[in-house]
């Protein structure tokens, strides 16, 4: 890196652990020597260390919001899907009698393999950006990064949380850690659009077939649209990021409307922010466009682990209610399950809790009602359970872990202290 924070012309993928100088005091770095990622890395850290009390009961409350949020989600889940459907829900009992092992070991191994797939993402950045292997690291901070996404609005306390666990309980350099999180949400998302659109553009044959073709042909629509608003994320950084003079101007227009309407408060303190993180993405993104051909292999990986997420319900159909499985039922579920998917996620709520157990009983319940036997519901619940809440009770188990861990080692200390 040189003095201004930009890339050198020839470098690594992602900012070299050797060109990047720490945000640490005691060797009386000055702050504007400091490279832009370091700047960000140390602001999330300073963040997160400070007020350890009061963010553990921020903590416990969005947890506890999120937990209660659920449990509607799955009566809204049960009273959808017996509605919409002519047969009465299979008790509990009865739908584990009528389970094929063989199925439920390939939707295990289809589970496990998605959970190695996302790993493998922040394996393959940080070895390619570091030359090391972070295995348990890349477990870690894919669990963490789900759970944190889960319990925050629209999916956005992942990645600073991802950054800070990287570079403060890893000692992953700051570029790096900074990097990681950026790449893999905009590689996966370029991945997750292309393969909606191929999905949006096939799924209409399978709704003509459904019970309710406006309802199905509607969630489509808003699910054409959501896909939309999520591919302009990562485009708008692109573009901010090679043209910086188009993205601060866009960014001032944006803001200054905004507080024309009285949605923004702080105008010049929100201006700031935005324009401050955009050049930190400028720094990383320009490295990263520099040795491209890089990231087909991220791109490969993404995309397995985007089929594997949504054949998911597949399998849960298969194993659970006793549907024979075939090709066209496979891209028929494919096809649902991302009209599922986009049709929720423009609804605020944490991990789009609520919205997405609706969408996808609607959805589902208007094709595959009359094949589920009863078990729709089931259906739905496992799948959200295989797929959402099990980040949410790993991410809950590591985080009790965590503040267990640092209370009992402060109180260690605390005592050797006073000995």
């Amino acid at each position: 890196m040189n003095e201004e924070g930009h890339p050198a012309e020839k470098g690594p993928i992602l900012p070299d652990p050797g060109e990047i100088q720490q945000p640490n005091a005691a060797d009386g770095t000055p702050a504007e020597t400091l490279s832009s990622a370091d700047k960000l890395s140390a602001q999330i850290v300073k963040h997160n260390d400070e007020s350890t009390a009061s963010k553990n009961r921020k903590w416990w409350l969005k947890t506890a919001l999120l937990l209660l949020l659920i449990g509607v989600s799955i009566f809204l889940l049960f009273s959808i899907t017996d509605s919409l459907t002519e047969e009465s829900i299979k008790s509990f009992p009865a739908l584990i009698r009528g389970v094929d092992l063989k199925w439920l070991l390939v939707l295990c191994a289809v589970i496990l393999g998605y959970i190695l797939f996302e790993s493998a993402k922040y394996f393959y950045l940080l070895y390619i950006s570091t030359k090391k292997h972070f295995f348990r690291a890349s477990v870690k901070v894919m669990f963490l990064g789900k759970y944190y996404d889960g319990i925050t609005p629209l999916g956005t306390g992942g990645q600073p949380f991802q950054i800070y666990y990287l570079h403060k309980k890893n000692g992953i350099p700051a570029g790096v850690a900074t990097a990681v999180p950026l790449v893999k949400y905009t590689i996966s998302t370029f991945v997750f659009c292309a393969l909606a659109v191929v999905l949006f553009l096939v799924a209409p044959t399978f709704l003509k077939e459904s019970g309710n073709i406006a309802l199905t042909t509607t969630l489509l629509a808003i699910a054409w649209i959501s896909m939309l608003f999520n591919l302009l994320v990562p485009v708008l950084i692109i573009a901010f990021s090679l043209f910086p003079n188009f993205g601060t101007k866009t960014i001032a227009w944006i803001v200054s409307t905004l507080a024309r309407l009285k949605i923004v408060k702080h105008k010049y303190r929100v201006m700031h922010k935005y324009i401050y993180e955009m050049r930190e993405y400028r720094t990383s993104l320009r490295a990263i466009l520099k040795k491209w051909w890089h990231f087909i292999p991220l791109a490969v990986i993404g995309l397995c682990s985007t089929v594997l997420s949504l054949s998911t319900p597949f399998f849960v159909v298969i194993a659970f209610a006793g549907v024979t499985p075939t090709f066209e039922l496979f891209l028929q579920i494919l096809c649902l399950s991302m009209i599922s998917f986009y049709s929720a996620s423009l609804v605020p709520t944490p991990g789009n809790s609520g919205a997405s157990e609706t969408t996808a009983s609607l959805i589902f319940a208007t094709a595959l009602s009359s094949s589920a036997g009863g078990a729709l519901g089931w259906v739905i619940l496992i799948w959200r359970l295989l797929t959402f809440y099990i980040y949410i009770l790993a991410g809950l188990g590591i985080n009790v872990f965590e503040i267990a861990r640092s209370a009992y080692r402060r109180h260690r200390a605390a005592k050797h202290a006073d000995a």
